[in-house]
């Protein structure tokens, strides 16, 4: 096998630069006896569909398919995926630069559509490189321009070939180079090749041991130019150290039965007959292609993966119109519009343009009617799907026109309504939208329900104010602590403090503490004379018993104990103790009943008043006395 006996060794790099999204891409394949080495730019700007990726996938798989070195096999290839990105381009023109190389480990042949390059370098020295399709590079083949402005003219940009071109697609194929063992290749895309210049790569490839040190000097040669915008920069270098040996012997033995086989071919006028078997050869692959690629755009559709049988039909007719089957290629013309309109219709709803995803699944239908080969029913639920996502839409439409008419209550009930549909149709993004329009609503409706409350609260404290101003501490509690509810409801922290405290106010005032005894007087007894007492004290009642001592009027019989009641208003003047302080007397006015004095024990002194007061007011015994 080729591959053991050789030895080649493959390093890349690609990077985005100043850019979020890398639009280029890298791939090969080694195989036993043939390997090939893919680089692609991106041209277009889909935001959804890489095109230099799909391309260079386009190439290597076809090359799996039927490896070979090859000019017809590597065109083959290069168209193959130039009508991929045809075929992919539903929203945008997809477009491409495409470098190709194919060996056998002994030659070398490579394909270029675009401006993607593949440099030689042999015993450290450029050998050659590619050229590209630019109106740039055809000014300088016309010598125009001198070569070494082609990397930095204005016009190396403006593509004359590339993959997805509406045009006549012309990609070139080169011949076959022998290898030796030694020879290094490069293939660069322009985010490179236009900053870094051949004579930079020579230097870095002196130094380099192996295709990733070479790369990694070439990055920093890049990146020490420090130009303000970094393009996106992808480079691949392949390093065959060693080549596949062929026989020299062997191959001069091939050579010679081929001659003696064409001259004997020629001279039975076989070279028509050489012709015509490559012809059916050519037509028979075709013939077989075509009926293989349409086996499996009918297997796609049973799987429902409308846009890889797209794909297939398109191969199918391309290989009937090889064979010049008219029928087959009208037939498979009518299945690939069918599957067209579905792949319109799905990426239709995808970009939720449903009015025209239903005009879509609306032709496909018409199309399709009567044919078996489709799956009417599941397009028929596509279409009533995009019916069912149109009104989720409407209804949204409903409820956003009443949000904004602060109806919050009517649009909840319309987007409610919407995202069950939603939920039912797996509407996956109109089910969040509609989400997110809940939580709006809910938050609206928190929020007035909110200023409702606090409204609630503010009436009931100032009734409360009211009533603690008018006395009506019991009402004021009762109002207060129904503030602070609604205020505890609403999450109101220093509203229900507040309440708190008016509430334990109105309590002390409802129901105000017992004043403590003065310190130093007995309980029951009244304060001493000139101490603190209040500026009118009631009235003394005059019910003490006389003394013993005092004389009663003349013929009259008195009971020890009992004094008659005195007519004449008598200035009150209670007896107490000699160790007993005595309040200050008040006088009774003179047309009132004095009471019985009470009864003073027989054996306690009394003593007179420390005041003097004057003699109306405090009489002596003896004028008692004379009292009738």
């Amino acid at each position: 096998m080729r591959k053991d006996n050789s030895e080649f060794i493959t390093g890349f790099l690609s990077e985005s630069g100043s850019f979020v999204r890398n639009k280029d891409y890298f791939a090969y394949a080694e195989l036993d006896d043939i390997a090939c080495w893919v680089i692609a730019r991106g041209l277009d700007n889909d935001q959804e569909v890489e095109s230099a990726e799909m391309a260079a996938k386009s190439v290597l798989g076809y090359f799996l398919q039927k490896p070979s070195i090859s000019r017809y096999r590597i065109r083959r290839y290069l168209q193959e995926a130039h009508r991929v990105l045809q075929a992919e381009s539903h929203r945008v023109r997809l477009k491409a630069s495409l470098t190709v190389i194919v060996t056998d480990y002994a030659r070398v042949r490579y394909g270029v559509a675009g401006n993607t390059r593949l440099y030689q370098f042999r015993n450290g020295r450029l050998q050659w490189q590619s050229k590209d399709q630019s109106l740039a590079q055809q000014m300088v083949d016309g010598e125009e321009i001198a070569e070494d402005a082609l990397d930095q003219h204005e016009e190396r940009h403006n593509l004359l070939s590339y993959l997805g071109t509406p045009n006549e697609f012309r990609p070139f194929v080169s011949k076959k180079f022998p290898l030796y063992d030694g020879d290094v290749f490069l293939l660069a895309t322009s985010g490179l090749w236009e900053k870094v210049n051949p004579a930079e790569m020579q230097d870095g490839l002196q130094e380099a041991t192996d295709p990733e040190a070479w790369i990694d000097t070439m990055e920093d040669v890049l990146l020490s130019k420090q130009e303000h915008v970094v393009q996106n920069y992808t480079a691949a270098a392949i390093f065959a150290n060693k080549v596949f040996k062929t026989d020299p012997q062997k191959k001069w033995r091939i050579i010679k039965r081929v001659a003696l086989i064409l001259l004997v071919l020629a001279l039975a006028g076989g070279g028509a007959l050489i012709f015509k078997m490559k012809e059916a050869e050519r037509i028979a692959d075709a013939a077989t292609g075509m009926f293989e690629h349409e086996t499996a755009g009918d297997a796609f559709i049973a799987e429902s993966d409308y846009p890889k049988a797209l794909k297939a039909y398109s191969d199918a007719r391309n290989a009937a119109n090889i064979v010049k089957n008219k029928i087959q290629a009208t037939l498979l013309a009518k299945k690939i519009r069918i599957t067209q309109l579905i792949v319109d219709g799905d990426t239709a709803v995808k970009d939720e343009q449903f009015a025209k995803a239903l005009d879509k699944y609306d032709k496909a239908l018409k199309e399709m009617k009567g044919r078996e080969d489709f799956n009417e029913p599941e397009i028929l639920e596509k279409k009533e799907k995009t019916q069912s996502y149109v009104l989720v839409m409407q209804w949204k439409k409903e409820g956003d026109l009443l949000f904004e008419a602060q109806d919050y209550a009517g649009a909840e009930a319309y987007y409610q309504k919407a995202r069950k549909l939603a939920l039912e149709t797996s509407f996956v993004t109109g089910e969040k939208e509609l989400r997110t329009k809940l939580d709006e609503v809910a938050s609206k409706k928190t929020g007035i329900d909110k200023e409702k409350k606090t409204l609630d609260g503010d009436k009931l404290e100032k009734q409360g104010d009211e009533s603690y101003a008018a006395q009506d501490f019991e009402g004021a509690i009762q109002s207060y602590t129904q503030a602070q509810e609604i205020y505890q409801e609403i999450g109101v922290l220093e509203k229900v403090l507040a309440m708190e405290r008016k509430v334990t106010k109105a309590e002390e005032k409802l129901n105000p503490p017992a004043t403590p005894p003065s310190a130093g007087t007995p309980a029951g007894q009244p304060p001493v004379q000139g101490t603190s007492a209040p500026s009118q004290p009631p009235p003394v009642q005059v019910n003490q018993t006389a003394p013993v001592h005092q004389t009663a009027p003349v013929n009259q019989t008195t009971p020890v104990n009992q004094t008659a009641p005195i007519n004449q208003a008598v200035p009150v003047n209670p007896v107490a103790p000699t160790y007993q302080p005595v309040p200050a007397p008040q006088v009774a006015p003179t047309n009132q009943a004095v009471p019985p004095a009470e009864t003073a024990p027989v054996t306690q002194p009394v003593q007179p008043p420390h005041a003097n007061p004057p003699a109306t007011a405090n009489p002596t015994q003896e004028e008692a006395a004379k009292t009738p």
